[in-house]
């Protein structure tokens, strides 16, 4: 199998095939693609640039980005500083409609010869029903067993970063190497995906990644420095028994998909943030709208009300007679 078959396979795998080529060339000499930009095909249209006081409140795993020299994600609580000659990559597709997130590349092709990708799959949301990260890192090491001609170097094995639990899994193909390291953060399985022409500069990178800030590791998210900035995340929370009062949004542009909807309810049990995931500009307002008339019973923790991120689903689907 040529190279560049081998590397979209990988990126199938990850679930980026269909929707972004990386920008990485597939040579002895990694490149930047300059003459290509991204491939998108038909993702879900993005989300409307906002700057409400909500918005800066509620950021979402879409809104990071690289400030001097760092890359900042607000939404997970992370903050990756860039090593000198790196910089920002091309930008990928919106998310998925199953919650799978190109967060961000990095480009160390002048510095390091490597590149750097950074993915979030949601947990409430994903293909597969992954409950653990150790369920996706088998999953994907069987992937890659199938794949002719690829060798799979070491892992997946536990290494900490940041005070936080990762799996890191070492393949290659040809003279394409890749480490894979990645953990669970606010319900989303974050993975740093790197590409080198050799094992030496994989290990020099994954080693920078030392340099990164995360919250505090917590199993459920309920500890007090961490439920201090981050709600508790709970999937399928809004239940018939935990909605006192739940509006269906409007029915429009019924393209027949199923519309995944993140959402924060506040101490008071009414819904204080909205992300709708992947959807068309006029389902996406139905919904928004239709939520923040939902009132649902507030979480309690040791006693005290605290806020909660769950996930929703809304069908529009024609009416059939």
């Amino acid at each position: 199998m040529p190279k560049a078959l081998k590397y979209v396979a990988l990126l199938l795998m990850l679930g980026l095939g269909e929707t972004w080529i990386e920008q990485t060339a597939l040579s002895d000499t990694i490149a930047v693609a300059d003459s290509k930009a991204p491939v998108q095909l038909q993702p879900g249209s993005p989300r409307p640039p906002k700057d409400t006081a909500a918005d800066r409140l509620y950021p979402d795993p879409e809104s990071g980005s690289v400030v001097g020299g760092s890359y900042a994600n607000a939404y997970f609580g992370l903050s990756l500083p860039l090593p000198p000659g790196w910089g920002e990559g091309l930008a990928g597709p919106p998310p998925s409609a199953r919650g799978l997130y190109v967060l961000s590349s990095m480009d160390g092709t002048r510095a390091s010869r490597a590149t750097l990708l950074i993915v979030a799959e949601d947990l409430f949301f994903s293909a597969k029903p992954f409950s653990n990260l150790a369920d996706l890192a088998a999953d994907f090491r069987a992937s890659l067993t199938s794949i002719p001609d690829l060798s799979i170097d070491q892992g997946p094995a536990p290494i900490a970063i940041g005070g936080q639990a990762f799996l890191r899994l070492d393949y290659h193909a040809g003279s394409l190497y890749r480490g894979w390291l990645a953990t669970e953060l606010r319900c989303h399985l974050v993975s740093f995906n790197i590409t080198a022409t050799d094992r030496a500069t994989v290990d020099h990178v994954a080693d920078l990644l030392h340099a990164m800030s995360l919250p505090a590791q917590s199993e459920t998210g309920t500890n007090a420095g961490l439920a201090q900035t981050m709600p508790v995340c709970i999937k399928d929370y809004a239940t018939a028994q935990t909605t006192i009062h739940g509006v269906d949004p409007a029915q429009v542009d019924l393209n027949g998909l199923t519309v995944p909807v993140r959402i924060i309810i506040g101490t008071n049990g009414k819904v204080e943030h909205v992300h709708v995931i992947s959807a068309t500009p006029a389902q996406r307002q139905a919904i928004e709208q239709a939520l923040t008339q939902w009132q649902l019973k507030p979480l309690e923790v040791m006693g005290q009300p605290t806020e909660v991120e769950t996930g929703l689903t809304f069908d529009f689907r024609p009416h059939r007679p």
